[in-house]
Parts: structure tokens; sequence; C-alpha cells
């Protein structure tokens, strides 16, 4: 179960908020299902769901790193969507905390559309 994952690099809270206020080149995607988009998204990121990953693979620099991320620790989305895009060549990490821990911390978020 873990083994198929495990060539998966994480990234901490920390970490990822250090690379964006260093404006470091990195693409930051949410990769939860649109229903999931009231949780929230870290600023400045893309949304492109899990199942639509490989299809839009050319909105992705692979020159940036990517670091995905989804709802929380108990969803694995990110580590999927991490998965697909390191088989793909992209250098990728996934942000375990999620959108849970980041709005807990008070980072900066998007601004939502109404719906």
């Amino acid at each position: 179960m873990a083994e198929a994952k495990s060539k998966i690099e994480t990234i901490s809270k920390e970490e990822l908020t250090e690379k964006m206020e260093q404006g470091e080149e990195i693409q930051i995607v949410n990769v939860l299902e649109p229903r999931h988009y009231g949780l929230g998204s870290i600023q400045g990121s893309l949304h492109i769901p899990v199942a639509e990953i490989d299809e839009r693979l050319d909105e992705l620099d692979p020159d940036f790193e990517i670091i995905t991320y989804c709802a929380g620790g108990d969803c694995h989305a990110s580590l999927e969507g991490a998965q697909k895009l390191a088989e793909k060549g992209f250098k990728v990490r996934a942000y375990e905390g999620g959108i849970e821990e980041w709005k807990q911390a008070g980072l900066p978020l998007e601004e939502e559309a109404a719906m």
C-alpha cells in the first residue's frame, strides 16, 4: 500500500511558505474534485483534479517544482496526484497537511468566487 507511493517526497507547511515568500518557481496544484473547492485554496494554486491530470499536463511547467495538495492528512489525493506527475517526469512533492492545516495556520487563501 504505502510502498507504491513511497518515492513521493512530502513538503511541510513551513517549507512551502518559505518557498512562496522567497518567490521560488513552484506551481501549487489543488488536486481535489470541484465539489471540494469550498474548503478553500492556497493562494496562487491551480485547480487540477487528480482525475484530470493526464489531460491537463500542458498547464504545468516542467521547469518548476510542483506541489500537490488536497484536504488534509486523511486525504491521499495529493500523493496520488504527485505520483501521476512524477511518472510523467515532473519534479513534484505532496503537501500532506492540505488546506485544513493551511487554514488553521491562517495562511493566505484564494478568494473563491461565489457559487
